[in-house]
């Protein structure tokens, strides 16, 4: 098995007084306008546009543009068509329709060729854990670590031995070292075991001596650690962090407490730390007899989020370990269970019928026109969104069988998304809620935020994959972010509003086309077609025969389908939602 992604950057905390990050809700990529912590929010209500004339025409143009998106794909896709034969040997047997499966995206094979095997240790796991929960949880943790091991020995063979040597020298860094020295230097140990292992490919026995040459012999079943280790590395990072909040002074709890329970109903009904809810438990420092060598290594090993995350800091997930959270309940697992098959079997579908993952490895895209070749990048876009959708949710299912509450990673589609600020806060959330807590806020935030964005997304491309793609990636990111904050800082006033009226909604849709043109260059640079392919999509568009047609016809459809983008946000507000 081999799910990939990861993270890493050098910094040097800047804290309150208290010690501790100024807040661990203050997103990545801010809000304008967002009132201060202990002030209510005022909206007004806005009137429901659903049933007026302007989004009946809206209603028109998504029903005929919805279809053709799948009828150009399920066209070039076709066994019929001229391209097949260049793409055909990427495609497998497949189950659904009598049609051959496109399961040539490596990450999501790995994932779905194991998920029978990943469900019998899913099982094995919870029903043990649950007994021990139940029977004596004091040795809870003992449990967790032991089955980790035995786990991590079976996919890693002998390399279990390189994962915990590597973690004891964060451990002893954060822990002996200590103060902002410690954090330091464990930031550096962490980024440089990245640099390190992409470099040598995760190490030999041999290379350190040829009496320990028999070890390379035991690889296991994933024999690429370190691919996995990057999300390691965080929660190394996280243990760092915490434990010099903790040793520093941390929250001042009686304040804190004071006006968040008259808020929260969660904290004010809890008993124990981990009845708290996820900001309290994820801000609040912990007894210091926490911060131990068996924790530490329960919560780097812990086999649900192990693989793929979601990311969950120090804090939070060893005060649930004691004390598991009320939210969890048997009716919401099983609630989130059926969701997560729903979904497998929309994944099924599409790679059954439209393949373009095929199609992009192979570049089988000649003759393709400008509509066709969007549809290429679009759909290589929403496979991406939804195969991790469908990993992260396997992964936070077990943690929550388990009585572990995490972060759902992807909190909105992909396509319901017309703002690249928002659009960060909502892909990949627990990730989001890390660098927020771990490098966002202790870069400067919200004060340095046009020159955080750079680091900070340079550290993300290099936490995914150490190459020249990903760099590319990052930078066009934080590039295409700067215009929409320039944008909002400057006209999403209410003066402006005012001024503009109805049109204010007509502009705002206009800009918010043309960030996501931008947004989805950026994603299908780094994580799609790659630069190759966007250049030929561009040269399509403006060369090819048909590209003013296809440019128009997208604007309108893309207009029509952010209007109701907007209108979703109004309804949100009307019902008091929050994502």
């Amino acid at each position: 098995m081999s799910l990939k992604n990861r993270a890493g950057g050098a910094v040097s905390p800047a804290m309150d007084v208290n010690g501790s990050p100024t807040s661990a809700e203050i997103p990545l990529l801010p809000r304008t306008g967002r009132p201060s912590r202990g002030r209510t929010e005022k909206t007004e209500k806005s009137q429901p546009r659903w049933l007026t004339l302007e989004f009946l025409l809206y209603y028109v143009v998504i029903a005929v543009g919805l279809p053709a998106l799948f009828i150009c794909a399920w066209g070039f896709s076709s066994a019929n068509h001229i391209n097949y034969y260049q793409y055909s040997r990427k495609l497998g047997k497949g189950w659904l329709l009598g049609r051959r499966v496109d399961n040539s995206d490596a990450q999501y094979a790995s994932f779905r060729n194991n998920i029978p095997l990943l469900s019998y240790v899913l099982v094995g796991h919870i029903l043990l854990s649950n007994v021990v929960q139940r029977q004596i949880p004091s040795l809870r943790p003992l449990f967790s670590l032991i089955f980790s091991l035995i786990f991590l020995s079976v996919i890693h063979g002998s390399s279990v031995i390189k994962i915990l040597v590597l973690a004891a020298v964060n451990y002893a860094v954060a822990k002996y070292v200590g103060g902002r020295l410690g954090v330091a230097l464990s930031w550096i140990w962490s980024l440089g075991v990245l640099f390190a292992n992409n470099a040598y490919d995760g190490y030999k026995f041999a290379s350190l001596s040829q009496d320990l040459a028999w070890l390379d012999k035991y690889k296991g079943i994933n024999m690429r650690w370190w691919i996995t280790f990057n999300f390691t590395t965080l929660r190394m990072i996280s243990f760092a962090m915490d434990y010099y909040w903790q040793t520093n002074g941390g929250r001042d709890k009686s304040k804190y407490e004071q006006t968040h329970r008259q808020t929260c109903s969660e904290c004010s009904s809890a008993t124990h730390p981990g009845e708290q809810c996820s900001k309290s438990r994820i801000e609040t420092p912990l007894s210091a007899s926490s911060y131990n060598l068996l924790n530490y290594y329960t919560y780097l090993l812990y086999v649900p989020l192990y693989l793929a995350g979601p990311i969950i800091t120090f804090n939070d997930f060893t005060a649930q370990l004691r004390h598991p959270p009320k939210s969890i309940t048997m009716k919401s697992t099983l609630l989130y269970a059926v969701r997560w098959i729903l979904v497998v079997l929309c994944m099924e579908w599409i790679l059954h019928t439209i393949y373009v993952v095929a199609i992009k490895d192979t570049k089988a895209w000649g003759g393709f026109t400008p509509f066709q070749m969007s549809m290429v990048g679009y759909f290589n876009l929403k496979l991406i969104w939804l195969k991790l959708l469908i990993i992260w949710r396997y992964f936070r299912l077990w943690a929550m069988a388990d009585r572990i509450e995490t972060t759902e990673n992807m909190t909105r589609c992909m396509s319901d998304n017309y703002s690249a600020i928002e659009f960060w806060r909502s892909w990949h959330r627990s990730f989001n809620r890390w660098l927020v807590r771990y490098v966002y806020i202790p870069l400067g935030g919200q004060r340095y935020y046009a020159l955080n964005i750079f680091p900070t997304f340079t550290f993300v491309a290099v936490w995914h994959d150490i190459s020249l793609k990903l760099l590319t990636w990052g930078w066009l990111v934080a590039i295409f972010i700067l215009p929409e904050l320039a944008l909002r800082k400057s006209f999403a006033t209410p003066q402006f509003r005012a001024k503009l009226g109805g049109w204010y909604r007509m502009l705002k849709g206009i800009a918010a086309v043309l960030n996501i043109w931008l947004m989805m260059i950026a994603n299908l640079v780094g994580f799609a077609v790659g630069v190759d392919g966007v250049r030929e999509m561009m040269r399509q568009i403006i060369f090819g025969e048909g590209g003013t047609v296809f440019l128009v016809c997208s604007f309108v459809a893309v207009f029509a389908a952010v209007q109701l983008m907007f209108e979703l946000r109004e309804e949100e507000k009307r019902r008091g939602w929050k994502k």
